[in-house]
């Protein structure tokens, strides 16, 4: 019966970030002002990033991240709560490959070229 938990905690996981990905696949280069840090630049700030390419790279990250996640979901079936530990480790090296609190490092390769 644990494991059913665990199977569901990774599936309770997984559509939460697929919704997150629809969302940036829906909201398209509007989607930007969602990311955290960017939403506090200003407008004219805002107009030297790519923000079609933000969008996608989050959409990508969150279809991605629900995929880990499903994953994970049918591990447990197979392998117990192990499974779903296996998913979120695999899930936080693929998150914090990205993640960067400082601003240059988070949104540099998304500045337009002028």
């Amino acid at each position: 019966m644990l494991e059913n938990e665990w199977s569901v905690a990774g599936l309770i996981m997984s559509i939460m970030f697929f919704i997150f990905g629809l969302i940036f696949a829906i909201m398209k280069e509007k989607g930007a002002s969602l990311i955290a840090g960017y939403n506090f630049k200003s407008k004219e700030e805002r107009k030297k990033y790519d923000e079609k390419q933000m969008s996608k790279d989050m959409r990508n990250l969150f279809f991605i991240s629900s995929l880990i996640f499903l994953v994970g979901m049918i591990a447990t079936y197979i392998l117990g709560k192990i499974g779903f530990w296996i998913s979120f480790i695999v899930w936080l090296i693929y998150f914090f490959r990205d993640f960067h609190i400082d601003d240059e490092k988070a949104f540099g390769k998304y500045r337009k070229k002028e």
